[in-house]
């Protein structure tokens, strides 16, 4: 019984020390993900435009959205009988605006506006444009804040972006 157990002993061992000297296969490829890894700008084209907003709710409904030359134009359409909320439509375009601007690398500009459509309008006949707001991307060290950080959204909006509201825009406005 000794006898066979140090011969299972001596067996291992020498099996054991031939193994070791098998050169072995280095496989470098790493396929692990981090958990907390930093997400990358998303590089925007027109067959993953519709992607990006796929994440942002809008209280007004988005009619159309295109890309073209780095810019980003994106439509709202309301119903004529429907009373407007400033602050909704600001919410609504400062969501657009720092999802297209924050998670992309290749959008330079966002174009929207807030068009009414009325139930009988003629297919030739344009929706008309209520409100139209254009943001720019920020300078390299700037990054637009959260909506959460921001305190009053009109007046930010109206301060740090182009807008343009039709002159009888104030009177669908509720108070």
């Amino acid at each position: 019984m000794p006898r066979n157990l140090l011969a299972a002993i001596s067996v291992c061992a020498l099996l054991a020390l031939l193994l070791s000297y098998i050169p072995t296969v280095s496989y470098h490829q790493n396929t692990a993900v981090p958990t907390f890894q930093p997400a990358q700008p998303l590089l925007l084209s027109k067959q993953n435009v519709v992607d990006l907003f796929t994440f942002v709710q809008t209280h007004y409904n988005i009619k159309r959205v295109k890309w073209e030359d780095q810019s980003i134009y994106v439509d709202l359409a309301v119903n004529g009988t429907e009373k407007l909320e400033l602050p909704l439509i600001y919410r609504d375009f400062y969501s657009l605006a720092y999802q297209s601007l924050q998670t992309t690398r290749n959008v330079q500009h966002v174009y929207f506006r807030l068009l009414e459509e009325q139930a009988n309008q003629d297919a030739d006949q344009p929706p008309k444009m209520l409100v139209a707001i254009q943001a720019d991307r920020p300078a390299k060290k700037e990054t637009l804040p959260a909506l959460q950080e921001i305190h009053d959204l009109p007046e930010f909006v109206e301060n740090h972006f182009f807008v343009r509201q039709d002159p009888f825009f104030q009177e669908r406005v509720s108070p």
